[in-house]
């Protein structure tokens, strides 16, 4: 038995082990504003901190290769994101679902968010999308609507990032 081999892998084994102990205890320990049953803001943890709105993927100022779907997801602290219902009025509070605009900045608090190019609405609730782009350089801000798609204080943010042939 070659040693330098074997210690190789007792190392590799080791570290191996560690990255699985280090991402079991983020995931639990990044958990997020999820309830007990996977549910953003459940009723029994209420949201508690300052409310806002992240892409969780991609990161901002980063390239992406024009050949492969641009994946977007989205996330949020200390708020609740649901499914817009029928009738809503008033809009319920604390509650809100997310729209995507592309190739284009946040809008002003207490405005009504588009239902047109260039924004794309998720009133169904979703986190995410994929976009095939031509190369170039894009835009993209996440903004929290209301139940009526009105814009909420602080919940948008914008990233760039940069579609290249051949990465």
């Amino acid at each position: 038995m070659d040693f330098a081999k074997s210690g190789d892998l007792a190392l590799n084994l080791k570290v191996g082990l560690a990255m699985a102990v280090f991402v079991t205890v983020g995931a639990v320990a990044c958990g997020g504003s999820s309830g007990s049953d996977g549910e953003a803001g459940s009723a029994d943890t209420a949201p508690t901190g300052t409310p806002r709105v992240f892409f969780e993927i991609p990161m901002n100022d980063t390239d992406h290769p024009t050949e492969v779907p641009l994946a977007l997801t989205f996330g949020v602290e200390n708020f609740q994101i649901g499914t817009v219902p029928e009738t809503a009025s008033p809009p319920r509070g604390g509650m809100g679902h997310y729209h995507l605009g592309v190739n284009a900045e946040c809008l002003p608090a207490g405005e009504i968010i588009p239902k047109a190019d260039p924004w794309i609405h998720f009133g169904d609730g979703s986190d995410g999308m994929e976009m095939q782009l031509e190369g170039g350089e894009y835009r993209f801000s996440v903004q929290i609507g209301d139940d009526e798609h009105r814009t909420i204080e602080g919940l948008c943010e914008t990233i760039t990032i940069r579609m290249e042939d051949g990465i």
